[in-house]
């Protein structure tokens, strides 16, 4: 079996499945309190669907980008339990999650996060058919800097799309194919699908160097002198 974790955003889920057929899932909207609520999610799932931890062969989790202190709770309570009951851990990139759904259509994909400050986090793919390959590192941006990098007819995807949709959509006109989704965008469906392939394929990554996809530094707010 096995445990799909994402609290990449606020938006967060975990699932489980059998050999990438999923069992169960439960998705929220987390209020900053993804540390408070991610173990009671594992157990509730666990607990509905009759699971033992102990019959986990696979944790997937999702890496980032995305929110510094829900990557955080994710990547500490997957490492926790990799370590704690030795099970194999899988990371994936969100952005991957996020346009994974839409390969083989036959046109670019970009898939975008919100990463605050009027910035969003994007990665861009070649979603021919047959083939499924990311074109470059994925970076931040102003949507309008990423309008003027689309040179062809593109769909975008993901959860950025409710807060930049209608400025890509101006920016762009007709390059632009926008999909209309509305949050949670990221399924544990998609997770236990592409992280039971690198699972089969013999894919691990080392719990003691992984770290979340952060993409920058955290704001830091300097603590205020006492009066």
């Amino acid at each position: 079996m096995e445990l799909s974790i994402d609290t990449s955003t606020r938006y967060a889920s975990v699932g489980l499945s059998q050999e990438r057929k999923i069992l169960a899932e439960y998705s929220w909207l987390s209020r900053q309190n993804h540390s408070v609520e991610l173990l009671p999610a594992v157990e509730h799932l666990l607990r509905t669907t009759g699971t033992a931890l102990q019959d986990v062969d696979c944790i997937i989790l999702a890496t980032g980008p995305g929110g510094f202190s829900a990557l955080r709770v994710g990547m500490s309570t997957a490492k926790g339990l990799s370590t704690s009951m030795g099970i194999p851990l899988v990371a994936l990139n969100t952005l991957d999650i996020e346009a994974y759904p839409f390969r083989g259509l036959g046109m670019p994909v970009c898939s975008i996060l919100d990463m605050g400050r009027g910035e969003l986090a994007m990665a861009l793919y070649d979603g021919g058919k047959g083939n499924w390959s990311k074109l470059g590192e994925e970076q931040i941006m102003t949507p309008e800097e990423l309008c003027s990098r689309i040179q062809e007819h593109t769909l975008f995807c993901g959860e950025g799309v409710s807060i930049y949709g209608t400025a890509l959509e101006e920016g762009l006109g007709e390059k632009g194919v926008i999909v209309e989704q509305l949050p949670p965008t990221r399924s544990p469906v998609t997770l236990a699908q592409m992280g039971y392939q690198r699972f089969q394929q013999g894919e691990r990554d080392d719990i003691y160097s992984l770290e979340p996809r952060y993409l920058r530094r955290p704001t830091i707010t300097a603590p205020r002198r006492p009066a």
